[in-house]
């Protein structure tokens, strides 16, 4: 065969892919957020870190710090109709077993057009503690 031949051999089908593909291209292009139509803010807050366990664990944990620094980004209105309950911090310590004292990822949950940007610290120090100490302890007993 011919290059010309290979040029001209279904070139109809070949001219529309060429055209879907630019038009692909310009709707992923023309949908990357510009920040003269989209207006996105970021909001930093302290907010205390929770401790997932299964129910029936009945072992107490103190976290240090018992707070982290989030920071979040999203668009001007989202931030405003956004509760800081709707936003979760925790770590999750339904995995541990025996041990002591120990460290874990701190991981937060936002709504789904809700960006995190930063989460400090991002591990926290977890001991272990009888259920008493615990519920005496002002730190984030759990």
């Amino acid at each position: 065969m011919a290059a010309r031949d290979y040029v001209l051999n279904n070139f109809g089908w070949k001219l529309a892919s060429v055209v879907v593909a630019i038009l692909i291209w310009m709707t992923i292009n023309s949908n990357i957020e510009n920040p003269e139509t989209h207006s996105s803010s970021t909001l930093s807050r302290h907010l205390p870190v929770m401790v997932e366990k299964a129910p029936w664990d009945v072992r107490g944990f103190v976290l240090t710090p018992a707070e982290a620094e989030v920071t979040i980004r999203a668009e001007e209105r989202v931030l405003d109709n956004l509760k800081m309950s709707d936003v979760d911090v925790s770590v999750n310590l339904t995995d541990v077993t025996d041990a002591r004292s120990f460290r874990k990822k701190v991981v937060v949950r936002t709504p789904l057009n809700v960006a995190v940007t930063k989460v400090e610290p991002e591990e926290v120090a977890v001991e272990r503690v009888s259920p008493a100490e615990s519920a005496n302890d002002h730190r984030n007993p759990n």
